[in-house]
């Protein structure tokens, strides 16, 4: 070895040490972070816990009984109750088992296998915990200072999740590589996935970082499932199975199999999009833990024709997990929810200059024109609900709920970020947020038209025409005019007023795109243009 036995344990007794400081703080801040992190700075004694003094020792000794008892053990075995003791939040056991492999003399193999695991398992412990619970009070201090009590930039676990998900891909292969028959063809097969799921992160990576670290942690666990159901004997039998049907094995086999799937993708395009990274990493992981002849063969037509097919025409769409999560935090108090926009805030504005993502506010006006019209908002409730309201479709005026977390979301926005931005990006701030202040406008107005509330729809449709007019957007100006003369003819029955109304609309102006509205919003927008349309298409019937 590089390092003898007595440095390996010195290091990781030191490492043990420092751990056990951060345990110390997060249990110490339990309660309160940051009254903790000033007391610290201002040297004010902590009062001896002898319960988390003799919870020490007790640790201690655990791992110096885990390098005892693990000469009798499997190595594994002990790897596996290492971990189990780092991430329970132990780490003098590292310390423990350090001290007592030295003084028995037992070689590296006790310190590599039992007190290593133990601070591998605490890592992963700290990538789980806010930075601000175990780091030095001055960084904790830092940070709010920084960002405020709401903004919440990334935590470790958010690139911890991130590296684990890549490493199940590409573990199976690096652990068998040595030995397979078809090393290229495995090498191709790993490269090929690995970039599809890649390629499927950075599609989700656009939404709100709790729906990213939902979709690692569940393909994460996915794939080490799949990857240990494949190394068992369910994967020796299906390999065999596989093996001894030969039109589906070779390269012939995976000419066959790569036609197949491309005639489904003709039939339903859309529907085997990537395909690869959920349905084909199982059989991936049985080629590659029991290499009979012909099977990673057999699939490395598919998954390179999947990944060009991914990479250059139909790239991943991101799934529904973040909508769920945003429809979620209508249930949520106010501290709850600040978390979650706290999260949107940094990630939206303050990751990189210039940047504004108001995607999370369009969802909620999606959800509001969508409950207005009668529909249910997935998320929206839970097994946790206790209120009864959320278990059926907010409609009426019950829909203005969700416009007022969006309300609630901008205030944050002009509260939290615009302070904070450059003076060189608050200008492109402002005109994001005048151009998403008008869809509120106009979000509120198709919810009050839909609960029949006309006196309050036609000031709605009146102040939309005006900030659209202000944003210099003719063809939506025009439109919001063209509601509210409707309101005043159908609805109202001021014809007059209406007649002026319509006179200011201009006749050459192309209809509105819409391009930034929630698809909810524009379907709702498309309806009550095709209602207009039934009723002027409707003959009329003169009075006798």
């Amino acid at each position: 070895m590089l390092i003898s036995a007595g440095q390996l344990g010195l290091g990781i007794a030191v490492l043990g040490y420092v751990c056990s400081r951060a345990e110390w703080r997060i249990r110490r801040r339990g309660r309160g972070s940051m009254q903790a992190a000033y007391e610290e700075l201002a040297d004010v004694p902590a009062r001896r816990d002898t319960r988390l003094i003799a919870a020490s020792l007790l640790h201690s000794l655990a791992g110096a009984g885990l390098v005892w008892l693990g000469r009798d053990l499997p190595l594994p075995a002990s790897a596996a109750l290492g971990l189990v003791m780092g991430l329970a939040g132990w780490p003098e056991a590292a310390c423990g088992a350090a001290v007592a492999a030295v003084l028995l003399n037992s070689g590296p193999e006790p310190l590599v296998w039992g007190a290593l695991p133990v601070l591998v398992g605490h890592g992963i412990r700290l990538a789980h915990r806010p930075p601000e619970r175990w780091r030095s009070p001055e960084a904790a201090l830092v940070r709010i200072s920084r960002f405020g009590p709401y903004i919440r930039p990334p935590l470790p676990v958010d690139r911890f999740w991130g590296c684990a998900m890549m490493l199940t891909v590409v573990a199976p292969a690096v652990a068998v590589t040595g030995g397979h028959r078809d090393g290229f063809v495995l090498v191709a097969c790993a490269a090929a996935v690995a970039t599809q799921m890649f390629m499927l992160d950075q599609a989700v990576g656009h939404e709100h970082r709790w729906g990213v670290l939902s979709h690692r942690l569940i393909m994460t666990l996915g794939n080490a499932a799949a990857a240990l159901v494949a190394a068992g004997p369910v994967g020796g039998w299906f390999a065999s199975r596989w093996s001894q049907t030969a039109i589906l094995t070779g390269w012939l086999g995976g000419a066959l199999i790569c036609g197949a799937v491309c005639v489904v993708r003709r039939v339903w395009p859309g529907s085997l999009r990537a395909m690869t990274v959920y349905w084909l990493f199982p059989f991936w992981a049985v080629a590659v833990f029991h290499p009979t002849p012909g099977t990673a063969t057999a699939l490395l037509p598919l998954l390179l024709a999947e990944t060009g097919v991914v990479c250059l025409v139909d790239r991943p769409a991101p799934g529904r997990i973040a909508d769920r999560l945003t429809a979620f935090t209508i249930q949520q108090e106010r501290d709850h929810r600040m978390i979650f926009l706290g999260v949107w805030l940094y990630d939206g504005f303050l990751s990189s200059p210039g940047r504004t993502d108001f995607r999370l506010v369009r969802r909620y006006l999606g959800m509001a024109v969508h409950a207005a019209r009668g529909g249910f908002v997935a998320g929206q409730n839970s097994i946790v609900n206790k209120n009864p309201e959320l278990r059926a479709p907010l409609t009426g005026l019950a829909a203005l709920r969700w416009t007022g977390l969006a309300t609630e979301a901008l205030a944050l926005v002009d509260e939290e970020v615009a302070p904070r931005v450059p003076v060189d990006g608050r200008e492109p701030l402002e005109r994001a947020r005048s151009a998403i202040e008008a869809e509120l406008v106009l979000t509120k107005t198709l919810v009050l038209t839909f609960a029949e509330k006309w006196d309050d729809a036609l000031r709605g449709w009146r102040e939309a025409a005006f900030r659209y007019k202000t944003l210099g957007l003719r063809a939506e100006e025009a439109a919001c005019r063209e509601g509210a003369a409707d309101v005043l003819h159908r609805r109202l029955g001021r014809t007059e007023d209406a007649r002026r109304e319509r006179a200011r609309i201009p006749a050459d102006l192309p209809e509105p795109a819409w391009d930034f509205l929630d698809g909810r919003v524009r379907d709702g927008l498309r309806a009550l243009s095709a209602d207009r349309q039934h009723q002027a298409d409707r003959p009329r019937v003169e009075a006798p």
